[in-house]
C-alpha cells in the first residue's frame, strides 16, 4: 500500500467544527477605566474572604490538607442540594456557568443537531454548540419586548433536530425576564419533543420572579446557576448545574474535568451559601443602584 493511499484514507486529525475565530476574547486591560460594568462583577462577601484566609492559614500551619490535596466538592454539592431541596447526586459543580453550558452541550448535542437561543444571546451557547457540530437557531428577543413564547414553542415542536432549547432569565445582555409559567411552558414543550431545556439563571438572584423552584421537578430541565454574580466570586470560577436526574448529572460529570475548580473555590462557595443575609444585602443594593444608573445614562442621552 502506497504512502499516498495511506494518507488519503487516514481519518481527519482535526475537528471540522472548531474555528479559532470563534474563541471568546476577554476584555483587554485598560488603565483609563476604573469601573468595569460589562462583566457584572461585584465584591465578595467579607465572610467569604475570611473563610478563604482561614483555609490558606490552615494550610500554612499544616493543620489540614488544604491546598496540598485535590479538591472535593461533595460538601458544596450537598449544601447546594439542601438549598434547593433535591438529592445531592443531581448537583454538578462546574468551573462557572460557562462550564455547565459546555457539559450540557456535550451531553445533549450530536453533530447535526440544533440549539435554540434568543438573540442577542450569550455567545458561549454558540461557541460550545458549534464545537459539537450543532446548528444555532436564533429567535429575536430584544430589550423591552415580551418573551416570544409562542414562537419558541413552535420552534421546539417543529424541529426534529432540536437537541437543546435555552432560556436565560434575567437575560444576558438585555435583562429580559421570563415568567414562571412561561418557563414551565417551554419545559413542557421540550418534554413533548424530547429536547433538553437549558434554563440559565446566572442572574437569578436579581430577578423578582425566579422559575428555578418550579423547574426542579421537570424531567427536561437543566438549571444553571453561578457564584460569579450575586456572590461576587467571578475570579474563583465556580458554578453548578442541577440536572433533571442523577443519571443525567452523571453524564455531565463525564463531559468535563474531574476537578472543575479549586479547593479555595469550594471553601468560598460554602461560605457564600451560608451568608444569606450578606447576599440579600448585595442584591438589594444592586437593584437600587441599577435604577439610578439607568436614569443617569438616559439623562446623558444613552
Amino acid at each position: 500500500m502506497s504512502a499516498s493511499h495511506n494518507t488519503a484514507t487516514r481519518p481527519a486529525s482535526e475537528s471540522p467544527w472548531i474555528s479559532a475565530t470563534s474563541a471568546y476574547t476577554p476584555r483587554k486591560p485598560d488603565p483609563r477605566i476604573r469601573w468595569f460594568l460589562d462583566a457584572n462583577e461585584c465584591r465578595p462577601l467579607p465572610s467569604v474572604v475570611a473563610a478563604i484566609a482561614d483555609e490558606i492559614a490552615g494550610t500554612a500551619a499544616g493543620s489540614g490538607a488544604g491546598l496540598s490535596r485535590y479538591p472535593s466538592f461533595a460538601a458544596l454539592e450537598a449544601a447546594i442540594a439542601a438549598r434547593w431541596g433535591v438529592e445531592p447526586a443531581r448537583i454538578v459543580v462546574t468551573a462557572g456557568g460557562d462550564d455547565a453550558i459546555s457539559r450540557i452541550c456535550a451531553a445533549r448535542l450530536a453533530p447535526g443537531a440544533s440549539i435554540l437561543v434568543h438573540e442577542p444571546a450569550f455567545e458561549m451557547f454558540g461557541v460550545y454548540a458549534r464545537s459539537r457540530g450543532a446548528e444555532v437557531l436564533g429567535l429575536r428577543w430584544l430589550d423591552g419586548e415580551a418573551f416570544p413564547l409562542e414562537a419558541t414553542i413552535r420552534e421546539i415542536e417543529g424541529r426534529e433536530s432540536l437537541g437543546i432549547a435555552t432560556v436565560v432569565s434575567p437575560a444576558n445582555p438585555t435583562g429580559g425576564v421570563v415568567g414562571v409559567d412561561e418557563a414551565v411552558a417551554v419545559a413542557d414543550a421540550c418534554a413533548r419533543s424530547g429536547a433538553a431545556f437549558l434554563f440559565d439563571a446566572a442572574y437569578g438572584e436579581f430577578a423578582e420572579d425566579d422559575p428555578t423552584a418550579r423547574l426542579l421537578g421537570h424531567g427536561s430541565a437543566y438549571i444553571i446557576r453561578s457564584f460569579s454574580k450575586a456572590y461576587g466570586l467571578a475570579g474563583m470560577r465556580l458554578g453548578y448545574a442541577i440536572a433533571p436526574s442523577a443519571n443525567r448529572a452523571a453524564a455531565l460529570r463525564s463531559c468535563g474535568m474531574p476537578y472543575p475548580s479549586s479547593t479555595l473555590a469550594a471553601v468560598a462557595g460554602l461560605a457564600a451559601l451560608a451568608d444569606t443575609s450578606g447576599v440579600q444585602a448585595i442584591v438589594a443594593a444592586a437593584r437600587s443602584e441599577r435604577v439610578l444608573l439607568a436614569e443617569r445614562l438616559r439623562a446623558l442621552g444613552a
